[in-house]
């Protein structure tokens, strides 16, 4: 059986979520799968019926969904760590996110061994069911 880890990724930029998702596939190896989710909704059903060992969401200041799928991982599957990697950075998105529950929070644009770094970081306290430090 293998340990393979499975990144989630959903960010209403098809084409920056496609290049977080290779970057970090590059960069992670074949020690883990990384997806993409169309939407937060689709993102939540992967979430629920599949193995997701973290959550890559950028949430856009136009819509609250997903804060609502946030919300809900941290509600319903508090084992899966979100890390925000976010194109909207402002004092009150941080402080909305660390209301729900998030732990790791990255602005764009980002250097990706510094994503590399902070996904791999979550990865181990998820695995380790340790808690990370949580967002400034």
């Amino acid at each position: 059986m293998s340990d393979l880890q499975h990144i989630l990724i959903v960010d209403k930029d098809p084409a920056a979520a496609m290049v977080t998702q290779q970057g970090l596939q590059f960069l992670l190896g074949n020690d883990v799968e990384v997806i993409l989710a169309p939407s937060p909704g689709a993102a939540w059903l992967r979430c629920v019926r599949d193995a997701v060992d973290l959550l890559i969401v950028d949430p856009s200041p136009q819509s609250r969904a997903a804060a609502a799928l946030i919300k809900a991982l941290h509600d319903e599957r508090p084992h899966i760590p979100v890390l925000v990697l976010t194109a909207y950075d402002t004092p009150r998105l941080r402080s909305q996110m660390k209301m729900l529950g998030v732990r790791h929070y990255l602005a764009k644009p980002i250097d990706l061994v510094e994503l590399k770094d902070t996904v791999s970081g979550a990865l181990a306290s998820h695995n380790n069911s340790q808690p990370s430090p949580a967002i400034n």
